[in-house]
């Protein structure tokens, strides 16, 4: 019987097994035959966005929120560094760019090299707390950052933690940073507070006749060593310990070091003042003064 080549159409002999034009093997399956053309042709077609790949890729831009967010967060710790007034002390602006920096880099290896996302989610919070406890509202935007960075870590990475000696890098950046903070703040204290010298105190408060107590409490202010910002407040009481006035009498950006300064507090109020408290302090947060005096003021009549 003759047959004829399935894929040349070449008339063969009944007994043939290959067409001995083509070569094509006469006893294979068609069906066979076209499913692997089809699967050849298949692959070699242009790919196409399959929902699955899509979902993937999504999913993937998910898992890398955590490291995205830490990375943004260290630029804007750093941007927010140096945006913060000078009055916020040139040391704590320089720890909390340092602290945004080496925290959130810890913080990115221990997630993306070392697979604890638990004592990385710990390693980013530590980090924006210390930076808040150094520049305050100046740095709440990277330390919110941080803090998300953690908590999406935590929420996407899991929570398993495979080596527990790794736990002492947190702990340790918390109590090292706040240990220097601690220690060179006591010995910045006692040598800022040797630094400033108040002199020459004056006071004149009058009474106007016409219900109002008006007048000044001024001096000098030596300035011994480099500050960032040096502010001397005044506050006025009453007889019952209560403040009812405050103005500041000088303040001054990178005051020079080795020159006097005069301050002066002006006082106009109906209440008469019978106290003043002098205040010199390095920084508008600051709760411990350089320097305190508090004089007796003893008002005359200006009639």
């Amino acid at each position: 019987m003759v047959q004829y080549c399935r894929k040349c159409g070449k008339e063969l002999e009944d007994d043939a097994e290959f067409c001995d034009s083509c070569g094509f093997e006469l006893n294979s399956n068609p069906i066979n035959e076209e499913t692997d053309e089809t699967k050849e042709s298949s692959e070699n077609k242009p790919s196409e966005n399959k929902p699955s790949e899509v979902k993937t890729d999504k999913n993937e831009f998910i898992n890398k929120l955590p490291l995205i967010l830490a990375s943004i967060a260290i630029i804007v710790g750093v941007a927010e560094g140096l945006g913060t007034p000078m009055l916020m002390g040139w040391n704590n602006i320089l720890s909390s760019m340092a602290i945004a920096i080496i925290g959130g880099a810890i913080g990115i290896f221990l997630m993306e090299k070392m697979n604890e996302p638990l004592i990385a989610a710990a390693e980013f919070i530590v980090t924006g707390a210390l930076i808040y406890m150094f520049i305050a509202r100046f740095g709440e935007i990277s330390a919110i950052l941080f803090i998300v960075a953690g908590i999406l870590t935590l929420y996407l990475k899991g929570m398993h933690n495979t080596n527990k000696k790794l736990w002492a890098i947190p702990i340790l950046t918390f109590v090292l940073v706040f240990v220097m903070l601690i220690a060179g703040g006591a010995v910045y204290q006692i040598n800022a507070e040797n630094s400033v010298t108040v002199g020459n105190i004056t006071q004149n408060i009058t009474d106007d006749g016409y219900g109002y107590y008006n007048g000044d409490v001024s001096g000098d202010i030596y300035v011994g060593t480099n500050f960032d910002y040096l502010e001397v407040t005044i506050n006025y009481y009453d007889d019952e310990g209560k403040v009812i006035a405050s103005t500041i009498g000088w303040n001054e950006v990178h005051p020079d070091s080795g020159k006097t300064y005069k301050f002066e507090g002006m006082y106009f109020d109906k209440k008469e003042p019978s106290k003043a408290e002098i205040k010199v302090v390095d920084s508008a947060k600051s709760t411990t003064p350089l320097y305190t005096e508090n004089i007796t003021i003893l008002t005359s009549s200006g009639v």
